[in-house]
């Protein structure tokens, strides 16, 4: 018998809010805490602008942190109501406690809740996401939702370039050692994250190289089903480097800017893409 099913996940996913109203997805919001005060990362209590605007000036290094137990619990019982169960995918437990939380949170509802490591962030997490929502409203099937996100995760990938180590480097997310280093030699890292390793896999020695080597890791995932452009306050090179790809991205390719969680750690002017190779649903998976 079908269930209606609910999809909850969290603001590492950078889901559009058009996006979470069309497919109805509830938000687990995480937090960024800098000026003595934690804001919700839920794009309206943080203004994004505004706070890029002031990333480069702050003397404070803003920190990220998990939602508590205790909100996820608060949100997680009220988006049951009139559902029969709920599927909650967040950012990957290996880069944060919010998985954690959220399961603590979820005790009260039993087994009314299935958790699950949505082993991706931004856009990534957001297309597991996505492809969850459209899942639950075609089957109402909380084991094809597993398949679903098993087999997405299995064919996505993030790739992006950093525009400055100087964020990495101060969030201690990196080795302190490599970070000063990239930062003295201008290195431009590409980074890679799939199946929830984020690791960085090119070192170049200008931006314009880096983006030609995007270019090349967007060609060696075709044909693609789905492709988001990313960025942090560098939309103009976000769609210069969409024209680049021509006619090898999908028809409806949209550009999207990453949220204050990640780009706290990231910094402004990074360029980056989520991929998801065609034919993911019957794809074999190792």
């Amino acid at each position: 018998m079908a269930k209606r099913i609910k999809i909850v996940t969290d603001s590492v996913a950078d889901i559009p809010a058009e996006l979470l109203a069309q497919w109805n997805i509830d938000i687990i919001p995480t937090f960024v805490n800098y000026g003595g005060q934690s804001y919700a990362d839920d794009g309206l209590e943080l203004d994004r602008g505004a706070f890029y605007n002031q990333l480069a000036h702050m003397s404070e290094v803003p920190t990220t942190s998990a939602p508590p137990p205790a909100l996820a619990q608060e949100i997680l019982e009220q988006a049951i109501e009139g559902y029969d169960h709920i599927v909650a995918i967040h950012v990957p437990q290996a880069y944060s406690t919010t998985l954690n939380n959220v399961r603590l949170g979820a005790q009260s509802l039993g087994d009314r809740v299935t958790v699950l490591d949505g082993l991706s962030i931004t856009m990534g997490l957001g297309q597991v996401v996505l492809v969850a929502a459209e899942v639950a409203k075609r089957t109402g099937s909380v084991d094809a939702i597993r398949d679903a996100v098993a087999r997405t995760q299995a064919n996505l990938n993030i790739y992006a370039v950093i525009a400055t180590m100087t964020y990495l480097q101060r969030s201690g997310r990196v080795n302190p050692i490599v970070a000063a280093v990239g930062t003295m030699l201008q290195i431009k890292p590409i980074l890679h994250v799939h199946d929830g390793i984020i690791e960085p896999i090119h070192r170049v020695r200008t931006f314009g190289r880096a983006l030609d080597k995007l270019h090349e890791l967007v060609r060696a995932q075709l044909p693609l089903d789905r492709l988001v452009v990313l960025h942090i306050q560098n939309q103009a090179g976000a769609h210069s480097f969409l024209e680049s790809l021509g006619e090898i991205a999908p028809k409806f390719t949209p550009i999207m800017e990453v949220g204050p969680t990640l780009g706290t750690h990231i910094g402004p002017g990074a360029v980056g893409v989520v991929t998801l190779r065609a034919g993911w649903q019957t794809r074999a998976m190792n």
